[in-house]
């Protein structure tokens, strides 16, 4: 994962850098670093933003059907 693709799946999620830091329980700085580009982003920090986007896609579908579903 770029820093660049870091960047747009906290943005994708509507997150600012330090509520995406808290969603990763990580440090703000260390975040911050990763989105800089000053430090290598770790592969577990990889699939849980992966895991962070798709429970995103899954709660906007289920209410999606909710509301389709009257």
């Amino acid at each position: 994962m770029t820093p660049e693709q870091l960047k747009a799946s906290r943005r994708q999620l509507g997150l600012n850098q330090a509520e995406m830091a808290q969603q990763l329980r990580t440090p703000y700085r260390t975040y911050q670093d990763w989105e800089r580009g000053t430090r290598r982003i770790p592969g577990v920090c990889e699939v849980a933003v992966e895991l962070l986007v798709k429970k995103d896609r899954w709660v906007m579908q289920a209410i999606t059907a909710k509301l389709a579903r009257g």
